[in-house]
């Protein structure tokens, strides 16, 4: 028998990534609803029927009708259905008032895959639903929706390039999208054949080499701080691997071959 599962949280990138993650487990799941806070919730749970294996992921904090709000009322008119909590750290007290609504499994963001697939299988076995064990999963995973995947790296890249004279926080990143920090650094070398630290360092190559371009005058230590690096000897190092030659001489490269205008008086 199938589980027909909703997905209940505020962020997108949070309900995208944890149905990529549930659809790529090739566990008996239906996903039947992605919703953005409670009371889509309520109006997708017109589509679970009597006999069906009810189970209902949710946020806590989200407009319109929070989790426990949506826990209460999806516990008063579908007893039957199995809850999981999603919360962040600071909210512990909030899970806890959840137990008493009948809460059996919590999940704390960002989501780690593999616990997530063991909260699964429990949920799974209390409703007497066949879940193949971790390795068989691993070993047989099917190929998550294609349409989620590119989204959700299109996304770290839209924030990559964003914040490119930010300091790279694996952790802050993965957050954002819901996703594993492992899971993400995965996901995004399948999808662009380069890991994520080596993308924003090409990034930050492409943007420094364009800096130096357009102002002859400006001091190595400003290049290196515009794009993300407040030592200027690391940052003088990262380009001269990635570029063949030092940012002085490529500045200085520039000027003599006349490649732009500012380096004329």
């Amino acid at each position: 028998m199938t589980m027909k599962m909703l997905i209940v949280d505020d962020e997108q990138r949070i309900r995208l990534g944890l149905q990529a993650m549930i659809e790529g487990m090739g566990l008996p799941i239906e996903i039947i609803g992605l919703c953005a806070h409670g009371i889509q919730a309520l109006d997708k749970m017109s589509a679970w029927e009597a006999g069906d294996c009810k189970v209902l992921l949710t946020d806590i904090k989200m407009p319109m009708m929070d989790g426990m709000k949506l826990i209460e009322k999806t516990r008063a008119e579908y007893p039957d259905a199995h809850i999981i909590l999603l919360s962040g750290f600071n909210e512990f007290e909030y899970a806890r008032q959840a137990i008493r609504f009948g809460v059996e499994e919590y999940l704390s963001k960002p989501v780690n895959k593999k616990e997530l697939f063991q909260v699964l299988k429990r949920v799974g076995e209390r409703l007497s639903v066949p879940v193949p064990d971790a390795k068989e999963s691993t070993d047989h995973m099917p190929a998550e929706p294609k349409v989620h995947k590119k989204q959700i790296i299109a996304d770290v890249i839209r924030m990559l390039e964003s914040d490119l004279n930010q300091a790279f926080e694996l952790n802050e990143l993965s957050a954002k999208v819901g996703l594993n920090p492992s899971y993400l650094c995965k996901l995004f070398k399948r999808e662009t054949n380069k890991t994520i630290t080596d993308y924003v360092t090409d990034l930050r190559m492409v943007k420094a080499k364009h800096i130096l371009e357009d102002h002859p005058d400006v001091k190595m230590y400003e290049v290196g701080s515009l794009v993300g690096y407040s030592d200027p000897v690391y940052f003088t190092k990262l380009f001269k691997k990635s570029v063949g030659m030092t940012p002085k001489e490529y500045q200085s490269g520039q000027c003599a071959f006349g490649n732009h205008n500012a380096c004329l008086d």
